[in-house]
């Protein structure tokens, strides 16, 4: 039996421009939000979604200008990115000033729940056909992704300030665009008090152990990025497991893909499937469990970098680091 294969490519994605509180924040404009594979997070209803199912997670991406920052929030679920484009810098804190760190392409971070943290492009304006426009790929915990993030306080009074109310139910309501907030509806206040800490409780005190770098060798290795076995990168449990496989030049040796459900995200290089589908560079594809044993092997002569995502029967809801 085939296995059915659902293929997103990375040039046919859609943004949402307009996702979340901060889209006006002096800093953040530009901004773009992806939902790939399930609804992941967004304010705004009218954000595009590409596969509407999970697997146990969902999988989205983010792209922003070189100098655009991404507020400081809070997730009630499991989060990594992997960095597809551009140079970012990752922080954290209620202020953002608890700690940093840098990450390039094929780097990987996986940042607490209930901590309050933001990102920035900091990409050089070097490349005249990008702009410095810079993409990350992410992965939420659990088929529900939580009910959206919980902002910074200091983020919900600056949107405000600039025509951007969130109200309770979750709704974005943009007042620049004509838009009012109903009558009988409370905008959503910032969390404070005993609330505030139990959103601010988690923080990161030695990033080497939530990143993963991309090996400086590209020869063929297949690596456990994110999971719970000894061997593992990054010990954790966050209701899925990650696998980075590379190929340098000219290598062809194929790869097994899981029997299981899985998300395959070409991070780098081109690469093609047994059952005949192809992947160019940032394509996604969902491949369902069951059926025919699929092999992945590299196309063209390309170095490439091809990261696996499959659940796991962790709950999602809590970042549990070994």
């Amino acid at each position: 039996m085939k296995r059915k294969t659902q293929h997103v490519r990375f040039d046919e994605l859609i943004p949402c421009r307009t996702a979340f509180i901060d889209t006006h924040n002096p800093g953040s404009e530009g901004k773009e939000n992806f939902t790939i594979i399930g609804g992941g997070v967004s304010e705004n209803p009218d954000q595009y979604v590409h596969i509407d199912e999970t697997l146990g997670f969902n999988v989205g991406g983010a792209g922003q200008p070189a100098g655009s920052t991404n507020s400081l929030h809070s997730h009630r679920t499991a989060e990594i990115f992997v960095i597809h484009t551009g140079c970012w810098r990752f922080f954290w804190g209620l202020e953002g000033g608890d700690g940093e760190v840098v990450l390039h392409p094929g780097d990987l971070i996986t940042l607490p729940t209930h901590m309050f943290r933001g990102f920035e492009n900091i990409t050089a304006n070097i490349d005249t056909d990008s702009k410095g426009y810079g993409f990350m790929f992410s992965v939420l915990g659990g088929d529900d992704s939580g009910g959206g993030v919980v902002w910074a306080p200091q983020v919900l009074a600056t949107a405000q300030q600039h025509g951007l109310v969130l109200l309770v139910s979750g709704q974005l309501i943009d007042v620049t665009n004509g838009e009012s907030v109903p009558d009988d509806v409370v905008p959503l206040g910032p969390v404070s008090g005993a609330e505030l800490a139990y959103y601010s409780r988690n923080t990161i005190s030695d990033s080497n152990k939530v990143v993963a770098r991309r090996p400086g060798s590209w020869m063929h290795t297949v690596t456990e990025v994110i999971g719970k076995n000894s061997g593992a990168v990054i010990r954790e449990r966050p209701g899925f497991e990650v696998v980075r496989v590379h190929w340098d030049e000219d290598e062809t040796v194929p790869w097994r893909l899981p029997m299981v459900d899985a998300a395959l995200i070409l991070n780098a290089g081109s690469a093609e499937l047994s059952n005949g589908v192809r992947l160019g560079r940032g394509d996604v594809v969902l491949l369902h469990g069951g059926g025919e044993i699929v092999d992945v092997q590299p196309a063209n002569g390309a170095r490439s970098e091809l990261f696996v995502v499959t659940p796991t029967d962790d709950l999602p809801g809590e970042t549990r680091l070994e």
